[in-house]
C-alpha cells in the first residue's frame, strides 16, 4: 500500500490497488501502532460493530477485546492505575505490561470475542501481521477482522449434537461405524469397540478385520452383502442381522442399520450406521414365540385328536378286513392304510413343530405351499366351528425368501383368529397373489368385525379384543412380518368382518 492520506481521523481509506476492496468489504481494516493504539480501521466497522471509524482511531485496541481473550492474542493487560502513567490511571485505560512469544511472532491468525458498540461480543477471526524495524522493535501491527459468530454458533451447535449423540449411543448401548468401499476404510467408534468387545490397539481398520470377528456360518452371506452393494452403486437403507465370536469366546447376534450415502470428500460412495447387540433381545423373543407356539398348540390339541382319531378308526376296520383279504383287494387296503399313516405323521410332525424351538433358516419358498399346510392342519378346528376355508391363490409361483416355520405360525396365528372371529360359522377366504415386486396372502372372516378405533393398536402387547387373549401373538407374528421385510394391514367393518393382508417381498426383493 501507498502512504496513507493526511486525514487526521483515521478513516480515511488507503490509495492503492486494494482500496476499492477495503472500501466496500464487510471485513474490518485496520492498522495499530507499536502501543496498539489505532491509527486506521476501515469503514466497515460501523456496519459490524457499530462504532464510527473516528470514534475508534486514537484509542487503544485492546479495549474492545474481551479481556479472556487476550492471552490467546499473546498479550497481557496492566489495568490503569497500577503502574501506568497518571493520565492512564485518571482515564482508567489498560495499557500493555508485557507481550508472550506468540505476540513476537510476525503474523498469525487468532480468533477472538470483539465488542460491539450495544456491549454484545461477536466471534472475529483476527488475521494479523507486524511490520519490525532493524532491531526487531515493532512499528506498526495490520490486521483483518472477520466476523464468524454465524460459524462460531453452527460450531457451537454441532459440538452439542455430537456430545447429545454419543450420550445417547452410550445409553442405548449402540456403536456407530464408517465404511467406504473404494479405500476400504472402516471407522469404528470407541461405543462399537464395546459392543464387539474389541479393543481398538488390536484392530486393522478394514473390511478383513471386521470379517475376521464374524461367524463363520454368517460370513459368506454377510460378506456377499456388502460387497455387492458396493459394486451396484446401491443407495438407500440397509438393515442386517448377523453373528460375531467375542474374544471372551461368546457368539453375539448383532444388528446393523446402516446408510448408503456420498462422501464428496471422497467422490465415493460410503456406507454409514449404527450396529447394536441384540443376543438378549433374540433370546427373550425366541422365548416368547415358542410360548405362543405351544400356547397354540394346546389350543389345536381337540382339533388335532379329531382329525387322528379319522384315520385311525380306518385303520383298525382296514386291519380288521385285512385277517380276510387277498391279492390285489389286500394291496388295495395296505395303500389306504399307508395314506392315513402318512396323514397321521403329517399332523403329529406340524404338532411338533409348533413346539419345538428352531433356529431361523431363510430360505426361497412358495408361499401358496406354506399357507395350503396351514389351512390343511387347521381343517379339523374350521370343521369344529361350521367354518368353511376357501383358498384361492394365482397359478404362478409366489416365491418368498423366508424362515418357513415363522412364516407358517404367522399364517396359523392369522387364520386361527379368523376362525375363532365366527363361533356360529362361515366362509373363511384364504386369497394369494402378485403385485409388482410383492406377494399378497389375504385373510378374510365374516366375523364381527374390529372397531375402527382398536385396529391402529393390533400388535401392541396385551391389547386383545379377545375376552382370554394376550395380544402377545399378533405382536410376535407383527415383529416375524418385519424381520422380513414385509407389512401386516387390517381392514374391518363392525357387522361385516375383517381382512388381513400380508405384503411380502418376492425372493430376490427382499433387503435382508
Amino acid at each position: 500500500m501507498r502512504k496513507r492520506k493526511e486525514a487526521g481521523n483515521g478513516c480515511s481509506v488507503p490509495d492503492g490497488l486494494f482500496a476499492p476492496l477495503i472500501r466496500h468489504s464487510d471485513d474490518i481494516y485496520l492498522g495499530l501502532g507499536p502501543d496498539m493504539t489505532i491509527e486506521f480501521i476501515s469503514p466497515s466497522v460501523e456496519r459490524v460493530l457499530g462504532y464510527r471509524p473516528e470514534e475508534m482511531t486514537g484509542k487503544p485496541g485492546v479495549l474492545y477485546i474481551c479481556s479472556d481473550d487476550l492471552p490467546r492474542l499473546g498479550i497481557h493487560l496492566l489495568a490503569g492505575g497500577e503502574e501506568g502513567t497518571a493520565a492512564a490511571a485518571a482515564a482508567g485505560v489498560p495499557h500493555v505490561a508485557e507481550v508472550t512469544e506468540s505476540y513476537r511472532l510476525n503474523h498469525g491468525v487468532r480468533e477472538l470475542r470483539v465488542r460491539r458498540r450495544d456491549g454484545r461480543y461477536i466471534w472475529c477471526s483476527v488475521s494479523f501481521a507486524i511490520e519490525r524495524d532493524a532491531h526487531g522493535a515493532v512499528e506498526r501491527i495490520v490486521a483483518v477482522a472477520r466476523n464468524i459468530t454465524r460459524q462460531k454458533r453452527a460450531e457451537e451447535e454441532l459440538r452439542r449434537a455430537r456430545a447429545n449423540l454419543l450420550l445417547a449411543r452410550r445409553f442405548a448401548e449402540f456403536g456407530y461405524f464408517e465404511w467406504c468401499p473404494e479405500t476400504n476404510e472402516l471407522h469404528w467408534s470407541d461405543e462399537l469397540y464395546a459392543v464387539f468387545g474389541a479393543k481398538r490397539t488390536d484392530f486393522a481398520s478394514d473390511l478383513e478385520a471386521f470379517e475376521k470377528l464374524v461367524h463363520p456360518e454368517d460370513k459368506p452371506g454377510l460378506a456377499a452383502y456388502f460387497r455387492e452393494r458396493a459394486r451396484s452403486g446401491a443407495d438407500g437403507e440397509m438393515k442386517y442381522e448377523y453373528r460375531v465370536i467375542a474374544p471372551d469366546g461368546n457368539i453375539r447376534t448383532m444388528q446393523a442399520y446402516g446408510l448408503w450415502m456420498r462422501d464428496d470428500c471422497r467422490n465415493a460412495n460410503m456406507l454409514a450406521g449404527i450396529v447394536r447387540d441384540v443376543t438378549i433381545e433374540n433370546r427373550k423373543e425366541e422365548l416368547l414365540r415358542t410360548s405362543e407356539k405351544l400356547k397354540m398348540a394346546g389350543q389345536l390339541a381337540a382339533g388335532i385328536a379329531h382329525e387322528i382319531r379319522n384315520p385311525l378308526t380306518s385303520l383298525k376296520g382296514f386291519s380288521k378286513l385285512l385277517l380276510k383279504a387277498t391279492g390285489e383287494q389286500a394291496e388295495r387296503y395296505y395303500e389306504i392304510m399307508d395314506q392315513e399313516f402318512v396323514r397321521i405323521e403329517m399332523i403329529l410332525g406340524e404338532l411338533l413343530l409348533l413346539a419345538k424351538p428352531q433356529a431361523s433358516v431363510y430360505q426361497d419358498w412358495d408361499v401358496r405351499v406354506i399357507m395350503h399346510e396351514v389351512a390343511d392342519l387347521l381343517s379339523s378346528q374350521a370343521i369344529l366351528n361350521n367354518v368353511i376355508i376357501q383358498e384361492q391363490a394365482v397359478p404362478e409361483a409366489c416365491i418368498v425368501r423366508c424362515d418357513k416355520n415363522q412364516l407358517k405360525q404367522v399364517f396359523m396365528n392369522i387364520v386361527k383368529n379368523a376362525i375363532e372371529a365366527m363361533p356360529t360359522g362361515g366362509l373363511l377366504a384364504i386369497s394369494i397373489e402378485r403385485e409388482g415386486t410383492d406377494v399378497l396372502v389375504r385373510v378374510t372372516d365374516q366375523g364381527s368385525g374390529i372397531p375402527e378405533d382398536h385396529l391402529p393398536r393390533l400388535g401392541e402387547p396385551f391389547f386383545t379384543t379377545k375376552e382370554k387373549g394376550t395380544g402377545l401373538g399378533l405382536m410376535m407374528s407383527h415383529k416375524i412380518i418385519e424381520e422380513h421385510d414385509g407389512q401386516i394391514r387390517y381392514d374391518s367393518r363392525e357387522g361385516e368382518g375383517t381382512t388381513v393382508t400380508i405384503r411380502l417381498p418376492k425372493a430376490g426383493a427382499a433387503h435382508r
